[in-house]
């Protein structure tokens, strides 16, 4: 059941990564149980020492843990650990200690954010594409003819923030579409790397920046790029001046113009329209340490119905909070 607005309240963790991670933590009490009196004298020449001993450890992996569960996320290779490891197991626990510093969550902005907050992406919860700001939360739809023979869409992203230790730098990668890059031509591009798009794509463009003063025209030149992937450091995921998007064209879309484009169609058919034009669209984020390792999980571009009160959409006076509308969204795979 839909929470009442997932802006406003604390992301639900799934019940099945909760059962896991409560697994978890019973694992670590039990190892610790089990293996504290062989330590006394370890942990005594570990004291002089100054070496952290196991036991620690495997609290700092039981923080570490809590932490990124209560975020609503277990990304990375945690989310592998607890999905294939048996309850108590000695070898699970070291593995989850060695590589408990390569955790990593996926957030989004949240709606009107002056401050930073941010979403968690997580498994059975999605994000709706109604964040407002002045570069998020738009996207264009449309066909060339009432026929459907081509039909086009181009969406904005809304900032991903990836957050863990080690990381040198993400890459995201889509299976449908491309990337539609916006950014000004001679500033520095926040893209360090990437494989363009090959072909060509006829959609609308999100981005760039308008003046009023100069009759319309952007305050300075913008491009615009189309990658099948790319690669963002992690210290610069993001910058005022470049606008991120998907598209694509999609071809024989009689049916998903009947069901976009319908006066007479309810929101129903509208949502699965999208669903269809979308395809199952998946982006790809590939996180690279510094080690040279990768880990990687996988976004849904979708859509859902849900009342602007839980898209988090500005409720002005006059507008029904429980007015249902269609959403474009991301979910953690």
């Amino acid at each position: 059941m839909m929470r009442d607005n997932i802006f406003l309240e604390d992301v639900q963790v799934p019940e099945i990564v909760q059962r896991k991670a409560d697994s978890a933590f019973l694992a670590i009490q039990e190892g610790r149980s089990f293996i504290m009196n062989d330590m006394v004298k370890k942990e005594q020449n570990e004291r002089k020492t100054g070496r952290y001993g196991f036991a620690g450890r495997i609290a700092l992996a039981a923080a570490c843990m809590a932490v990124v569960v209560a975020a609503g996320a277990v990304t990375g290779p945690l989310k592998s650990i607890l999905g294939h490891s048996e309850t108590g197991s000695e070898d699970a626990l070291l593995t989850a200690v060695d590589e408990i510093d390569k955790l990593f969550t996926l957030q989004v902005k949240a709606a009107d954010s002056e401050d930073g907050k941010t979403i968690p992406l997580a498994e059975g919860n999605p994000i709706p594409v109604t964040m407002k700001d002045n570069k998020t939360g738009s996207w264009m739809f449309g066909a060339d003819d009432v026929e459907g023979s081509v039909v086009n869409y181009c969406i904005n992203i809304p900032q991903i923030v990836c957050e863990g230790g080690q990381i040198d730098s993400i890459t995201y990668s889509i299976n449908n579409g491309a990337f539609q890059i916006v950014q000004p031509e001679n500033g520095e591009s926040l893209i360090t790397d990437g494989q363009l798009y090959e072909g060509e794509l006829n959609t609308g463009s999100i981005g760039g920046d308008y003046n009023e003063e100069r009759e319309g025209l952007p305050s300075e030149p913008f491009e615009t790029l189309f990658y099948q992937s790319f690669t963002l450091d992690y210290d610069r995921q993001s910058d005022e001046h470049t606008w991120i998007n998907i598209c694509n064209e999609r071809p024989d879309s009689k049916e998903i113009v009947q069901l976009i484009w319908n006066e007479e169609g309810s929101e129903e058919k509208y949502s699965s329209g999208v669903q269809k034009m979308l395809d199952n669209t998946v982006i790809t984020c590939t996180v690279n340490y510094q080690d040279g390792t990768s880990q990687s999980v996988d976004i849904k571009v979708d859509s859902h119905i849900m009342t602007r009160r839980e898209a988090g959409q500005p409720l002005d006076e006059g507008i029904d909070p429980e007015e249902k509308m269609t959403v474009i969204t991301f979910e953690l795979q």
